[in-house]
């Protein structure tokens, strides 16, 4: 279904047509700096409080740039930009107008780009939202992850509900478009009562977009998860429980659910793409825009273009080395066949707009069709004459089932 490739193939990929087949690429920035590691992180990050480390990873990241543009050229527009981390807004202001400058020096950032970065609430400040805003950032996502005082103690996290309601209404005054947050659930000491007093507090405070997820303890990947106390996590049977109480309090708040794990305000633009079968899924989310070209930059980050999916290398020595020698920092990577690519984005439309047109026929993505056969016997997926969809069970349990296969479901093994 498909064969490893290098930075050498990468590079090959990037001076090709592909970059230019599927309308303006997104781009992805991921700055892996934060104060102070929150224990259940499961990001790429360090923990930092030298500002040289981080102007030195900038001056990395132009070189990047340059490396990545030189291929594809310089100036095309952008569908989405995100920045992601880490703790993006940890960056100084004269930071975070490097980044602007560079970017804005790369790529052409016009007002149809979908432009967000997250944001540590307990670090943004009212001048700090002022200058992102500036900056042309549309929207936000907070990192919050719970809003029980217990459960964000036993993730070395402290984020008051006063604070919050600050964040908001500054987001608000200087003109934020969206205002997004995560809920993660399965986390230690939470419980049913735990999630939906936090579950009032969201509602209370009105975010645009909800994304949750079920938290998996990956101590091997994560080595400061092991300060977590198994025993004091949910159960799965706890977690499903969890999940049908998120539903079912955002829905009657009135937000619609999105995809298998997000919700949105009715006027959302991906309520409208659901409703009109056009939602997409990249690695940021879900999205209205649909470009099938993912341009990752910065340690641990993903890329995909022309049915490659690439991801740089997560150490960020091992970045900065590879950038140091004028070379494409990737890690490891797939490139897809061509029907292999048909079986992936078949299978990515079934789990954003919750039903595919037409079936699967035998072939290369044998792979895809055990996958999909697999969900369907588990009484996720059905049959219809127009080809398969969800079933309302399959929409309650599916998003744990391809959380945990994602590479089954969307890419090759082995990488």
């Amino acid at each position: 279904m498909g064969s490893r490739i290098d930075g050498s193939t990468y590079a090959d990929i990037l001076s090709g047509p592909a970059p230019n087949e599927s309308g303006p690429p997104a781009v992805y920035v991921h700055l892996p700096f934060c104060q102070s590691r929150c224990l259940s992180c499961d990001h790429i990050t360090t923990v930092t409080h030298d500002s040289t480390e981080i102007d030195r990873y900038l001056d990395d990241l132009e070189r990047e740039l340059a490396l990545v543009t030189g291929h594809i050229g310089q100036g095309q527009t952008l569908s989405q930009l995100y920045i992601g981390g880490g703790t993006p807004n940890y960056l100084n202001d004269p930071q975070l107008l490097r980044l602007a400058d560079l970017l804005e020096q790369s790529f052409r950032i016009d007002d149809a780009t979908d432009t967000t970065i997250e944001i540590n609430p307990r670090r943004s400040s009212a001048s700090q939202l002022q200058l992102l805003r500036g900056l042309g950032f549309r929207s936000i996502k907070l990192e919050v992850r719970d809003l029980d005082p217990g459960v964000q103690k036993a993730l070395g996290k402290s984020n008051s509900f006063a604070v919050l309601e600050d964040v908001f209404r500054n987001a608000r005054d200087v003109g934020f478009e969206t205002i997004g947050m995560d809920l993660v659930y399965g986390l230690p000491t939470q419980s049913l009562q735990s999630i939906r007093t936090t579950l009032a507090g969201i509602v209370e405070l009105g975010p645009d977009r909800l994304n949750c997820y079920a938290y998996a303890r990956q101590p091997e990947m994560f080595r400061h998860q092991h300060a977590i106390d198994s025993p004091s996590l949910p159960s799965l049977a706890d977690r499903l429980i969890m999940f049908n109480s998120i539903v079912d309090a955002m829905e009657q708040a009135g937000y619609v659910w999105v995809g298998l794990d997000s919700f949105s305000r009715q006027d959302d633009a991906l309520v409208s793409a659901q409703q009109e079968r056009r939602l997409a899924h990249n690695w940021m989310g879900y999205n209205a825009h649909g470009s099938n070209t993912l341009l990752g930059f910065g340690a641990s980050s993903i890329s995909e273009v022309g049915g490659a999916c690439v991801q740089n290398h997560r150490d960020i020595n091992d970045w900065h080395s590879a950038i140091e020698r004028d070379e494409l920092p990737v890690r490891a990577g797939v490139q897809l066949s061509e029907r292999g690519m048909q079986h992936r984005q078949a299978v990515n439309g079934l789990l954003t707009n919750m039903e595919l047109e037409g079936a699967l026929e035998p072939g290369e993505g044998e792979e895809s069709i055990k996958a999909l056969q697999t969900l369907h016997d588990q009484g996720y997926l059905q049959r219809s004459d127009g080809g398969i969809s969800i079933t309302p069970e399959g929409r309650y349990l599916l998003h744990h089932v391809a959380g945990n296969s994602a590479l089954d479901l969307n890419w090759s093994n082995g990488w």
